[in-house]
């Protein structure tokens, strides 16, 4: 068998990708929302590996990965290291988690990531008493969510804000695209931080396992106070505290001090591409749990990899996956259900829009219920285009996407 060629196509908030065989075995994969910039790099990578057994995928991300790099050539690369073992389970007639070692686990933990609630309690939480009341009702849903990761600080409007009660700092934020960092905060943005967790904390209690996604942006000497303020509401972890979404580094040297200083669990590695950008991270404990995202990493054997280097060095994992799509929750599922005892849950990536679980055919009914996902059996990663109804969500310059 032999690849002959790499199809993309923009269907909702995606980019799907399609790797064709001279078999008629194709492998499909999905690219995070907000991407579509990154087309032109897909025959770049395509040109390296036209002509290569696509079941042999060490030997094709060999070609790739030289060349590649962090975001945005590093998403391109881990996209079609997935569809890759699409096609080699599906030519194995086997679920892509026999070719990774086998399952551990018939149901793999997830959180909430871009599950978006149909009827949330409130529609703007606007308080922590009504984001915590929302977070429990995560739970009461059929799909049950038993962990919940909430985005505040940085991520919250009006943090940066002069007017805010949360917002006095030194000195001002620096201006700029996707920035996302500040100085030293007051001692009235200090308390006021660490206030909103505690009244999260209070309305949740112990029903829901509690993680934040708190920066990157924070000065290594606020993430400590803010971290041992909260040790007694044993949150599952606090995320990109310094470095995290969009910096292509990883202070694992600071990371280091802000764990060694507290009992409350420090997170990151969302952003980094392959195995070796990790190992600092890892073998000096610099964090104590880890999110790579495969659609980042450099694949799900990647992410793999560092969960079992991780386990070695008693490091727990929870893969990042927020905008990867169904696919990409697919390839996660089996990669997870592979991991050792390290592994905690991964950031669930829901379809968006929701017609994409009309599309695909192979998720079963309640697929996603008690906070769990079941691995799939189906070869490959278990699910497959409905092509006449798929069809219908492709513009006019993508028509020929499944032809």
């Amino acid at each position: 068998m032999k690849i002959v060629g790499i199809k993309s196509a923009v269907m909702g908030n995606n980019i799907v990708l399609r790797v064709m065989t001279d078999k008629g075995i194709d492998g499909y994969s999905q690219i995070e929302r907000g991407m579509e910039f990154v087309r032109p790099l897909i025959p770049y990578f395509e040109s390296m590996i036209v002509g290569c057994d696509p079941t042999n995928v060490e030997d094709v991300l060999r070609r790739m990965r030289r060349i590649s790099a962090f975001k945005p050539w590093g998403k391109v690369f881990s996209s079609i290291e997935m569809a890759l073992w699409d096609i080699a389970g599906k030519e194995a007639g086997v679920p892509v988690y026999k070719l990774m070692g086998g399952k551990v686990r018939d149901r793999v933990r997830v959180y909430n990531g871009s599950f978006i609630d149909p009827n949330p309690p409130h529609a703007v939480a606007d308080t922590p008493e009504k984001r915590g009341e929302n977070i429990l009702h995560l739970n009461e849903i059929p799909e049950g969510f038993t962990i919940v990761k909430t985005a505040v600080f940085w991520h919250m409007q009006g943090y940066y804000s002069s007017t805010d009660a949360y917002n006095t700092y030194y000195p001002e934020k620096t201006q700029g695209a996707r920035v996302h960092e500040g100085s030293l905060l007051t001692p009235e943005a200090l308390n006021a931080s660490i206030d909103y967790i505690a009244r999260v904390k209070k309305v949740v209690g112990d029903k829901v396992g509690l993680a934040f996604d708190i920066g990157p942006g924070f000065m290594p000497t606020d993430v400590i106070r803010i971290a041992k303020a909260i040790e007694p509401y044993n949150v599952l972890w606090l995320e990109d505290s310094i470095a995290g979404d969009y910096t292509p580094y990883t202070f694992a040297q600071v990371y280091r001090d802000v764990t060694t200083s507290t009992t409350t669990p420090i997170h990151t590695g969302e952003q980094i591409y392959l195995r070796q950008n990790f190992t600092e991270l890892i073998e000096t404990r610099a964090v104590d749990v880890i999110g790579p995202d495969p659609a980042d990493v450099g694949g799900i054997a990647e992410l793999k990899w560092i969960a079992e280097y991780a386990d070695l060095h008693g490091i727990l994992m929870a893969p990042h996956g927020t905008f990867d799509g169904v696919f990409g929750m697919a390839a996660l599922t089996h990669a997870a259900s592979t991991m050792p005892q390290n592994y905690i849950a991964f950031e669930y990536p829901f379809g968006n829009p929701t017609w994409w679980y009309d599309i695909v055919e192979g998720l079963p009914e309640g697929f996603l219920k008690d906070g769990h996902v079941t691995v799939l059996d189906a070869p490959g990663l278990g699910i497959t285009f409905n092509i006449n109804k798929a069809s219908e969500y492709l513009s006019s310059q993508d028509k020929d996407f499944f032809l």
